[in-house]
């Protein structure tokens, strides 16, 4: 059989057991245990059920979202939900032997998935840390941030991006955000079908309300937007600002 195929029964599979998990957590999918336990659950096979958005344009903006970090060698990057790790390489190859890549996940078992991801591609940059994104805190030389489908699952990701903004290097930091959203423009019931076909990842009506990209837009200067899939895929890059008053007097020794 081939690896199509493979892809495709494993993505039949995974959509069975994702179901399951998502009906066992609806209604609690807002608190970080739920999402930590769906994801424990799916990991096994949420790359073989992910796989189908590739030809969506998912790897379209993965790709997009790298280019406009407008990583150099040495830089230190942090992937924010880094899950089974799809991106690691590629912010591995763009950092380069100097660089630094540090993979953030709530998820033991999806950052098991990345610990294998890393080792057989033998991603010496990169370090993997089990942590909640609301706590964690940046290394002070972050120059980037990149976050694929994970702030969608953070009610409080306004706080998080705010924060993110206040850590990054001022005027030149970068963050990309990425994920799922509701298309305005798509009648009701291509919008339940959606919701049907992405219910492993935990997505639910109750998370309508969370739009990580006006949070990157209030509290970053923005660079470029993108879409995919008829609106649903979302990219947002954007920088931050310049600072003024007590906050530059601070940073001002700061490289």
């Amino acid at each position: 059989m081939g690896r199509r195929k493979l892809c495709i029964a494993g993505g039949v599979v995974a959509a069975a057991a994702g179901y399951a998990a998502y009906r066992a957590s609806l209604g609690a999918l807002r608190d970080a245990d739920a999402v930590r336990r769906l994801y424990d659950r799916v990991s096994p096979v949420y790359d073989a059920a992910a796989w189908v958005f590739r030809p969506l344009g998912a790897r379209r903006l993965q790709g997009r979202a790298v280019e406009l970090l407008d990583l150099h060698p040495g830089d230190t990057v942090v992937d924010l939900g880094c899950g089974t790790g799809v991106n690691l390489s590629f912010l591995a190859r763009a950092v380069g032997e100097h660089g630094q890549v540090i993979g953030v996940d709530l998820s033991a078992g999806m950052l098991a998935r990345a610990r294998r991801r890393v080792d057989r591609h033998d991603l010496h940059q990169v370090t993997l840390e089990r942590a909640d994104i609301r706590n964690f805190r940046l290394p002070a030389d972050t120059t980037a941030v990149l976050a694929t489908a994970s702030l969608e699952m953070v009610p409080e990701h306004d706080a998080v991006v705010r924060d993110l903004a206040e850590q990054l290097t001022p005027t030149w930091g970068r963050l990309a955000v990425g994920g799922v959203r509701r298309p305005s423009t798509w009648p009701a019931w291509v919008i339940a079908l959606g919701r049907t076909a992405t219910a492993m990842f935990g997505v639910t009506s109750a998370y309508e309300d969370i739009q990580p990209w006006r949070s990157v837009r209030r509290h970053m200067d923005e660079i470029a937007f993108d879409t995919a899939a008829g609106g649903a895929l979302y990219l947002i890059v954007a920088q931050t600002r310049p600072v003024t008053g007590d906050r530059a007097t601070h940073i001002s020794g700061r490289p």
